[in-house]
């Protein structure tokens, strides 16, 4: 579980970053995901649980030993390491930012590793282009970080619909006139090629995603937008709902709400074979 130490402070405490990593707001934005889990934190809960529950029952369907890859593994708010690091012979922590509470959390595991990665692989040249005020299609890549390193569990934590996020936002401020197309295009390429490079992976793989933020009155859905950018996933999920921000939190007048969808198997094949629904 993350330390109660202050996240803001941690923060400052990074490993040696990138520029283009800092400068785009990654360490920032691990700041405000702490902050934000504390002001929530009994709301928080099921969603965690319901996080840790998926990725244990995912870890029970490797033999014992062997190696975990986690990617996005964040603050470790939604990570069950301990039991983690139990089980497998190595535990892999990649992120593109690792806070100083993070480090000494796997620092008590001399079987848990960090790695500073992105996964998506086109932060650098989203920042290459803002910086130049270049506009156009934005990067694409296919992701294959890791894809040889023999992992019996590869877990997606909660990371598939932020990962357009920052890039997003970096190259609308930076770009002038940057198409609305180029964006939504961009974005279903990262969450496409992500789930894809899920599928190549040999051993079981492990998906946490939210696909809708609802806007709610009290039990009321008011207004429902899709996190995946028109991108269904395979039935066979677990499904909750995440109470991410009640109001007044992220939005006065509504309680915000994710729903979630966890796979203990992400059904790799049937990816590969059928393409993405929708």
């Amino acid at each position: 579980m993350w330390p109660t130490a202050s996240i803001e402070r941690a923060a400052r405490w990074l490993a040696p970053l990138p520029r283009h990593v800092r400068a785009m707001g990654y360490a920032s934005e691990l700041a405000a995901l702490g902050r934000r889990s504390r002001r929530c934190a009994s709301a928080w809960r099921t969603h965690l649980d319901n996080s840790r529950e998926v990725m244990l029952e995912a870890a029970g369907r490797c033999p014992a030993g062997g190696k975990a890859l986690i990617v996005g593994s964040g603050l470790l708010l939604d990570i069950p390491l301990a039991e983690l690091a139990g089980r497998f012979r190595e535990v892999v922590l990649a992120d593109i930012a690792h806070v100083r509470g993070v480090r000494r959390a796997a620092g008590r595991f001399a079987n848990v590793r960090l790695r500073r990665v992105d996964v998506t692989g086109v932060v650098s040249e989203v920042y290459r282009r803002g910086r130049a005020r270049r506009g156009g299609a934005l990067p694409q890549h296919r992701p294959d970080a890791f894809l040889d390193e023999g992992f019996d569990l590869t877990v997606s934590a909660n990371v598939l619909s932020q990962l357009p996020v920052i890039p997003n936002g970096y190259a609308a401020r930076r770009i002038r006139d940057l198409p609305g197309a180029a964006i939504e295009a961009f974005s279903r390429a990262l969450v496409l090629n992500h789930l894809t490079w899920l599928a190549r992976f040999e051993g079981v793989v492990c998906l946490i995603t939210d696909l809708e933020r609802w806007y709610c009155h009290g039990s009321r859905v008011v207004e429902r937008e899709p996190s995946l950018w028109g991108i269904e996933l395979p039935p066979g999920a677990r499904e909750w709902v995440w109470d991410i921000a009640p109001r007044p939190d992220m939005d006065s007048r509504f309680d915000i709400r994710h729903r979630v969808a966890g796979y203990a198997g992400f059904p790799k094949q049937a990816w590969l074979d059928a393409g993405p629904p929708g």
